[in-house]
């Protein structure tokens, strides 16, 4: 069995921001709507997460190079 890539983040958002489209459409039924905000969460929370390593990664290698670090 082949192993699943991980969404980037450029790919993570793009489908974040089709659900928010059709969440804010309104043309759906409740069920549905509960499934695509829970998968909007999880996708919210990836991007998230994706963000928060690229700031600790840039930090290190800022340190590392003996610059200042930012907030």
């Amino acid at each position: 069995m082949a192993e699943k890539k991980e969404q980037s983040f450029e790919e993570s958002l793009k489908a974040l921001e089709a659900l928010v489209k059709e969440l804010e459409n309104g043309d759906i039924e409740l069920n549905e709507a509960v499934e695509k905000y829970n998968k909007g969460m999880q996708l919210s929370k990836h991007c998230h997460d994706l963000l928060e390593n690229a700031e600790k990664t840039i930090v290190k290698m800022m340190k590392d190079d003996e610059l200042t670090d930012f907030e």
